[in-house]
């Protein structure tokens, strides 16, 4: 009696363990697609306060390094601007207006030029 009691409560503890692990990693990538979204919608607030200014508009902002201790790559595709890494396999992607150029980490600079946006 006393092993099936002791038996059933080992389970039980078990069973609260494994769960409480599977929702920290899903807290884990629930934070890193934030931070993604943050940075593709940083990327897209810029853009779109460039476009909406008149020509001879620039201005630097700034990229972080890495996302969560993780290296992140940026790419713009149709006009659709995609942020992801590689290790988790998480990504966030957004629609952006129209811009000539290339988006790097760290610091970058847009500028309104002849109606056209460009970055770097």
């Amino acid at each position: 009696m006393e092993f099936i009691l002791l038996s059933g409560l080992a389970l039980i503890v078990t069973i609260i363990f494994i769960e409480s692990i599977n929702q920290n990693k899903a807290l884990h990538g629930t934070k890193e697609f934030l931070l993604l979204k943050d940075v593709a919608l940083k990327i897209q607030n810029e853009i779109s306060i460039t476009s909406n200014v008149g020509d001879g508009y620039s201005r630097q902002f700034k990229l972080p390094d890495k996302i969560n201790n993780k290296a992140y790559n940026i790419s713009i595709v149709n006009n659709t601007l995609v942020v992801w890494t590689n290790t988790t396999n998480i990504t966030f992607a957004t629609r952006i207006l129209n811009i000539t150029g290339y988006l790097k980490k760290e610091s970058n600079t847009i500028t309104k030029t002849n109606g056209v946006t460009y970055i770097n």
